[in-house]
This record gives structure tokens, C-alpha cells and sequence, in this order.
């Protein structure tokens, strides 16, 4: 797994981890609840649909917000999401499957969206340098891997968030901060161990098993992420291997 592939950015909303999950709230006939998940899910996911839609369409950064924000106005006007179902994969999975069905119906999704003068569906929280990551050019993966990519950056990025929470709240932020200013730094600019060690007044021969520590406790949010987003225990694996490798 790479621990770098987080600039997607924006703040995240969890949705609640109880019996009534992501997945189950997506698929559910009470409408609150659907709502709730549907938001949730639109503004955790909707980076993976923004690239997906920059490099299908090759659109400028305005358009694609336009094409973005149509795509989540056909959902939440249709009861696709509703229609996921169990045993054929997991959410990343279906969401490309919509994505081209979308494409015969995005331009009367645009025109509905234009008439609908200043709506929003779901609020495009990144700024225009986050945007610019997913312009294609010559070396661009396709539509797919650009929308995998971000997926799996989205993911990580949910995952980092979740172990800087639980970190904090358990008293072991210094822990965090030097994972963070160890794993999440450019390599160009990473810190020696002696220099952690020093910045946070632990002995050097420590900083090695904290980073270790961490890495396996970012893979478990990261297991626990894809675990929200599938509906059967045995598709995690596949979905980690899909994603990260082995």
C-alpha cells in the first residue's frame, strides 16, 4: 500500500458504523436513512467520479464539475443505488458500472442541472490545484485507473483521518504526529529517525517500532474502510488486492 496517495483532501463526514452501515443504508427503502447514506457517500466519493469524468470526456476543470455534479443529480433522481446488490462486488465496482450508463444520459442530467440554476447536489470541496491532479496528459492512465487511483487515494485519505482520530483520543498523538511527519512527507524532505527522535524527545532506538506500529494500524483502518464499502467479509481481500496489490 502506498501511504502517500493522499491529496485528494477535503473533510470527511463519517456516515455510522453500527448495524445500519454505508452499504445498507444505500440499499435501504426508509428514506432517511437513504438520504443520509447517499450524502455521505456523494461527498466521501465524488473525487473518483470528477476524475473519471475528466479523463472519459477530456472536459476543462468547470465542465467536469458540471458533468460531476449531473451524474450525482441522475442518481439521486433514479433509485440505481437502491438497485446494488450483494454478491457482485462492491461499491467502487457498481459506481463504474453507473458511470457508463450515465454517459446516454449526461447531457439531459447537464440541462436539468442548468435549469436548476445554483443547486448543488454535492459540494466539490477541493480547491483548483486539488483539481489539476486529475487533468490527463500524454502519460494519463485511462478513465478507469484514473477513477482507481483516486478511489484508492480517497481511501487512504478516509483511512488517515480515522487513525489521527482515534490516535488523539486515545493519548497517542505524539505517536501519530511522527508517523505523519515520517510517511505522509514527500521522500525528498523526510526526517531522519535521530531528527524524530529529537523534534519529539523519543529515543531514536523507539522510532522504528512506532512507525512500524502505525503502518500496521493504518492497514487495519484501511481494511475497515473497504469494509464499508462491500457487502460480503471475503470481497475485502479482493477489493485490497484489486487496489493495493498484495
Amino acid at each position: 500500500m502506498k501511504l502517500d496517495e493522499t491529496k485528494t483532501g477535503g473533510p470527511e463526514q463519517a456516515f455510522s458504523e453500527t448495524a445500519h452501515d454505508l452499504v445498507i443504508g444505500l440499499r435501504s427503502e426508509d428514506l432517511s436513512q437513504y438520504h443520509q447514506a447517499f450524502d455521505c457517500f456523494c461527498r466521501n466519493y465524488w473525487k473518483p467520479v470528477y476524475a473519471f469524468v475528466r479523463a472519459a470526456w477530456a472536459k476543462g476543470s468547470e465542465e467536469a464539475k458540471d458533468l460531476t455534479q449531473a451524474f450525482f443529480l441522475w442518481l439521486a433522481e433514479g433509485d440505481a443505488l437502491r438497485r446494488f446488490e450483494p454478491g457482485r462486488g462492491g461499491l467502487r465496482q457498481y459506481l463504474r458500472v453507473l458511470l457508463r450508463s450515465f454517459l446516454g444520459h449526461h447531457e439531459a442530467a447537464v440541462g436539468r442541472l442548468k435549469r436548476g440554476g445554483a443547486a448543488t447536489v454535492v459540494s466539490l470541496d477541493a480547491g483548483p490545484s486539488e483539481l489539476e491532479e486529475f487533468v490527463p496528459d500524454a502519460n494519463a492512465p485511462d478513465s478507469e485507473a484514473a477513477y482507481d487511483r483516486t478511489w484508492r487515494a480517497t481511501v487512504v485519505r478516509h483511512a488517515i483521518q480515522r487513525l489521527r482520530e482515534r490516535c488523539t483520543a486515545e493519548g497517542r498523538a505524539t505517536a501519530y504526529r511522527i508517523f505523519e511527519d515520517y510517511e505522509l512527507m514527500p521522500e525528498a524532505v523526510r526526517p531522519t529517525y535521530r531528527e524524530l527522535a529529537l523534534r519529539y524527545n523519543v529515543e531514536e532506538a523507539r522510532i522504528k517500532g512506532r512507525l512500524l506500529e502505525m503502518r500496521d494500524e493504518l492497514r487495519d483502518e484501511v481494511r475497515r474502510e473497504l469494509s464499508r464499502l462491500v457487502t460480503q467479509a471475503g470481497e475485502v481481500e479482493a477489493e485490497w488486492t484489486e487496489l493495493f496489490g498484495s
